[in-house]
């Protein structure tokens, strides 16, 4: 099989991905407000692809790589080539639907203005805004020969000023402090507003009294922030988190990949730019629309509550287990059945309630955890940290290169570390991505029980109400044991560990799903009922596709629910056509990771934090755990197939990678059909 036959460019799929987000925003039947918030999303997805993905591909031309990807055979210039093509039909389409948007939130009052928009009484207000509270904080700079080209931080707003002075021409720069507020309102209700951006572009001029102003323009550029936290550090003796800290400030010195400019440029300024930034202008993006898109959850926080409540969703708030009784301990309840937390459907106090027993109670020995990603206020640090102070063995594995999060994770290692808990940072060639926790207790037999919780997703209770992640917490005492050997493994950096029953990546999740696949195949040859359906945020490991449209071929049935990326193609006839692949984009990020192999009793079921990616699958520490009770696995089986069926949020993808929406039946929207099933079995556990 030529693999170019069934795949396509991953970095291509993950713009056609973020197209998807971005047809959210263009959905009438999604309130405004919330539309917005995808503009948001989109743009805000659109520069970590651009610093992360697209900085790798910039590094691959500076060092003069010749390395073609493997899927397709594109060079590094081809793909960024069409990249930015893609791109200029990304931009356009957003402006056209933020056009849009901006129409029907005036409907409701709320007006999104330029300056020729405001009136007399509001130009001398924005005025007089300028030159109380902006001016004083900007730090303008006319580039010369003492005087050289200020560095633009990543992402950072600018402006840039042609002047003139005795026939001499010459640019200015002004760059947007951070702490430069976003919005300025124009009247008390606040839902008259103007960026503040265009007010600074307005009056600039003021910064230069003694230069003539000819054009000017806000600029934006974005850097390559795709740094490697995993440098060697140069003394052996150095510490490990002054190392992260150091490396964290290249990500706003790193080289251009992209410049956006809200006016046309003229041909001398293009070169200045050109030359400054060393970057070709086929990398310079024009564009009417604000630069940034970070003020929409500041404007949403800051319209009267009545008008937000039309424009955006209905709260909806996490709903307590139906398997938990909240007015009886957890620990002993886990002990007799396991459980299994659906976020953000199902709340995450189970887990929260959990921690808080164990830090009290005296049979619990030990906590160990592992930490990714956590919410910049958290009960479970204080959980923990409670624990560690009552005399418990608190063990915290702080993965410090979490990306864009690593500030946080220091922030939280430094109190734990201050209340008594053992933290280490992962390991130096691997990020330990894995989510599970395990409770150690010394019964009154002497012998040590074990709770164990594996999940899809981050110890996060922020994030718990706005992503699908499964959450299983069982006392099976062999997982239990499984679990403990992984604590023991890791900091030993024992990464091949001997394991019964769960699966540790990056020597076995890979093997295993193999193992997995090769078995349905063999079904399928001997009694034409294979079966597998996996449900990931992407997939573009080429061994696993390879494997997958192996058993396609074989007639083995594959349903792939994959919310981004997929370098894999369906439904292509002698490959992949017995392959199909669902979307769904929601009001909920998709983020579970779920393996299913066969069907009925002969069905395995996984749960994982492991995506079919090879930095998933051979560069990060990650944990499948398997799903043992009957009723576990069939209500997981039984909500994959509502997943399918979603005929509202959902799109499938064609063969060739773009994605159309499922046309016929009754409308079923499956984030909100678990919505409904949550408050209705929360209602009837009341009741």
């Amino acid at each position: 099989m030529n693999k170019k036959d069934y795949m396509q460019n991953r970095e291509l799929s993950w713009l056609n991905f973020n197209d998807r987000v971005l047809d959210e925003a263009h959905d009438s039947t999604v309130p405004v407000g919330d539309r917005l918030r995808f503009i948001s999303i989109f743009s805000n997805n659109l520069d970590e692809f651009l610093m992360t993905r697209l900085g790798n591909l910039f590094d691959q031309l500076i060092m003069g790589d010749e390395h073609l990807d493997k899927k397709t055979g594109m060079t590094a210039q081809e793909q960024i080539d069409a990249v930015y093509s893609k791109l200029l039909v990304l931009y356009e389409k957003r402006h056209l639907i933020y056009e849009s948007i901006n129409h029907d939130l005036a409907q409701f009052g709320v007006q999104h203005l330029s300056i020729k928009d405001l009136d007399a009484s509001e130009m001398d207000y924005v005025k007089g805004y300028f030159k109380e509270y902006i001016q004083p904080i900007l730090s303008p700079s006319v580039v010369s020969k003492h005087f050289p080209f200020p560095h633009l931080y990543n992402n950072r707003l600018a402006i840039i000023l042609k002047l003139k002075k005795d026939d001499q021409t010459t640019h200015g720069i002004v760059s947007i402090p951070a702490s430069c507020p976003k919005i300025i309102f124009l009247n008390k209700e606040k839902t008259r507003f103007i960026l503040t951006e265009y007010v600074l572009l307005k009056y600039a001029n003021k910064l230069f009294k003694k230069f003539t102003v000819f054009k000017k323009s806000i600029i934006r550029v974005t850097r390559n922030a795709d740094v490697n936290l995993d440098e060697e550090i140069n003394d052996e003796d150095d510490d490990y988190l002054d190392h992260i800290k150091g490396l964290l400030k290249q990500r706003g010195r790193l080289a251009p990949v992209r410049l956006e400019h809200s006016s046309k440029l003229d041909a001398s300024t293009i070169k200045f730019l050109k030359k400054q930034l060393k970057l070709p202008e086929k990398y310079f993006i024009k564009t009417e629309l604000p630069l940034s898109f970070d003020f929409v959850s500041s404007l949403l926080n800051a319209i009267p509550a009545d008008i937000k409540e039309q424009i955006t969703y209905n709260p909806i708030v996490p709903q307590p287990s139906p398997s938990i009784d909240t007015k009886e301990p957890i620990i002993p309840q886990i002990k007799q059945k396991d459980l299994l937390l659906s976020y953000p459907y199902e709340s995450i106090a189970p887990f929260l309630t959990l921690l808080k027993e164990a830090s009290l109670d005296p049979k619990v020995a030990s906590i160990k955890i592992t930490i990714y990603r956590m919410a910049h206020k958290t009960r479970i640090v204080d959980y923990l940290c409670r624990a560690a102070e009552n005399g418990k063995d608190v063990f915290v594995i702080m993965e410090l290169r979490a990306r864009f999060d690593e500030n946080n994770n220091i922030n939280w290692s430094e109190k734990l570390i201050d209340a008594g808990c053992t933290v280490v940072y992962g390991l130096e060639y691997f990020k330990v991505h894995s989510k599970v926790c395990l409770i150690s207790s010394i019964e009154d037999c002497g012998k040590v029980s074990y709770i164990s919780q594996i999940g899809t997703g981050n110890y996060n209770e922020t994030t718990a109400k706005v992503y699908t992640d499964l959450s299983l917490i069982t006392a099976n005492t062999e997982i239990g044991r499984d679990i403990d050997a992984f604590f023991k493994n890791i900091p030993t950096e024992n990464l091949n560990g001997d394991y019964k029953h769960i699966v540790v990546s990056p020597f076995a999740i890979k093997d295993k799903l193999n193992e997995f696949i090769d078995r349905e195949i063999l079904k399928q040859e001997n009694s034409g009922n294979g079966r597998i359906i996996i449900k990931v945020n992407s997939i573009t490991d080429s061994g696993i596709i390879k494997s997958l449209v192996k058993a396609s071929r074989a007639g083995v049935q594959i349903d792939l629910i994959i919310r981004g990326i997929s370098c894999l193609l369906p439904e292509l006839e002698g490959y992949s056509s017995n392959i199909r692949i669902t979307s769904i984009i929601g009001r909920f990020l998709e983020h579970s990771r779920i393996y299913v192999f066969g069907t009925g009793d002969d069905m395995q079921v996984y749960i994982s934090s492991a995506d079919c990616m090879p930095r998933n699958l051979e560069k990060r520490v990650e944990v499948a755990a398997p799903i043992y009770d009957n009723d576990l696995k069939h209500r997981i089986y039984d909500s994959l197939q509502i997943m399918l069926a979603d005929n509202v949020k959902a799109r499938f993808m064609n063969c060739d990678g773009e994605y159309e929406k499922k046309v016929g039946g009754e409308p079923l929207d499956a984030q909100m059909y678990f919505v409904e099933q949550a408050y209705k079995n929360a209602s009837q556990t009341s009741s």
